[in-house]
Formats: C-alpha cells, structure tokens, sequence
C-alpha cells in the first residue's frame, strides 16, 4: 500500500508537472506577490516593515493555491482521464491520498516562493522611499503563512474532489473564502469559525482572543476533513 502510494504521488507529481494551468497559476502566485508587495510598500500610507506588507498580501495570494488544490483534483474529471489513474492504481484510496500529497509538495513550493520573492519586494520598495527596513528576529508568522496558503487550498482540493468539477470547486471556495467569509465577519462574530479565519489565525492575531493559532488551525483542518471525507467515501462509492 505504501509503495503504491508513493509511486502514484510520484507520478501526480509529473502529472501536474504537465499541466500548463498548474504552471500558469504557480508562477501567476509569484507574480502577484511581486505585484502585491510592490504596490502596498510603495504606497505613502502603507506598512513600514516588509513582514507586515507580505502578509497584508496574504488575502489575494490565496487564490492561486486554492487553484492549485482543485486543479489537482479537479482536472483529470474534466477529460475522462481518472479512469486511466484507476486502471493504474486500483487502490480507490491511494489515488486522492497522491493527488493530496503532490498538492502539498507543489502548494509548499509555491508558497514559500511567493512570500521569499514578496519579502524581497517590499524591501526593495521600502528602500526607494528611504524607509529603515527593521528586522525582529526570524519572520514566524510568514512561516505561519506559508502553512495557511498550503492548507486553505486543500479545502479547494477537497470540494474538486467532492463535486468532480474545476469551475464549480472554484466558484464555491473562492466566494467562501473573498466573498461570504468578509460579509459574515461584518455582521456576525461567529465568521471566526470559518475556514480561511479560523486559519488566519496561522499569521494574524485574532482581534477578540476567543480562537488560538493552535485552535483556529484545528478549525480549518476539521472543515477539510470533513468535506475530505465526504469526497473520498463517494470516490468509493461511485463510479469516477
């Protein structure tokens, strides 16, 4: 079971290697930190510290792991080509446990990329407007960071997983997270609890301490189970 996991996550790996979308939106994540940083440190009112600057970016950048976690999941049902992944791994468990993994290993990358090429920016920005750059000890919240845009865009893997369609998975966690999660926090305290808040928590201090990092990255994780479960008992159950 396990070298048939490694195996598969291994040609997952290649697999989303091949895909141009895949490509487009990791570099399209790097570019937008470039983008991102640079306008915000080079605004007159923005943060003076280029930690505070990447993670104000944070919010925007989350769209492209999102993108990456339901292109891994959801891409292959788009052409039919699933039934050639089962034919090769017939272990109905070890296909979403790869294509997991080879997320996780692609998300890391991307992230960790986006906010080192970000935190460079927004030196450089800083310095053309002759702002001391203060450095307090190692950078932990983009550390935290970093872990956040991994995890949220395996909510985004997992309702690929679960509705078997990249523009549905999409649609549904990009409104979550840039849409419903910011009209909710407006209006009730309990949009704490929801996935990209509760997960925040990961880089950002929560305003009312009710939810901890520890806690809120709970939070997050449970809604990733429980749709992740949801996806792999009807992966099961149906015929891909």
């Amino acid at each position: 079971m396990i070298r048939s996991c490694a195996q598969a996550t291994a040609a997952e790996l290649a697999k989303l290697f091949g895909l141009p979308a895949v490509v487009a939106a990791v570099f399209g994540t790097i570019g937008a930190a470039v983008a991102i940083t640079g306008a915000l440190a080079a605004s007159p009112v923005g943060a003076n510290e280029p930690v505070a600057v990447v993670l104000q970016a944070v919010p925007y950048l989350q769209a492209g792991t999102i993108s990456l976690g339901v292109l891994a999941a959801g891409t292959e049902y788009a052409d039919g080509q699933i039934h050639r992944t089962l034919l090769c791994v017939p272990g109905r468990l070890a296909v979403p446990a790869a294509k997991t993994l080879a997320y996780l290993a692609w998300a890391a990358v991307t992230a960790v990329a986006a906010l080192a090429v970000g935190l460079l920016t927004a030196r450089i920005a800083l310095a053309t407007r002759d702002v001391p750059v203060v450095t307090d000890g190692f950078p932990w919240k983009v550390v935290g960071a970093a872990a956040y845009l991994a995890l949220i865009g395996l909510l985004g893997l997992a309702l690929a997983a679960l509705l078997r369609a990249v523009v549905s998975a999409l649609v549904v966690t990009l409104s979550l997270v840039l849409v419903a999660s910011p009209v909710l926090d407006a209006v009730t305290p309990h949009a704490r609890y929801l996935p990209d808040r509760a997960g925040g928590l990961l880089y950002l201090p929560d305003p009312a301490p009710v939810l901890t990092p520890v806690t809120g990255l709970l939070v997050l994780l449970g809604w990733v189970v429980v749709i992740g479960s949801g996806a792999a008992a009807a992966f099961r159950r149906r015929d891909a």
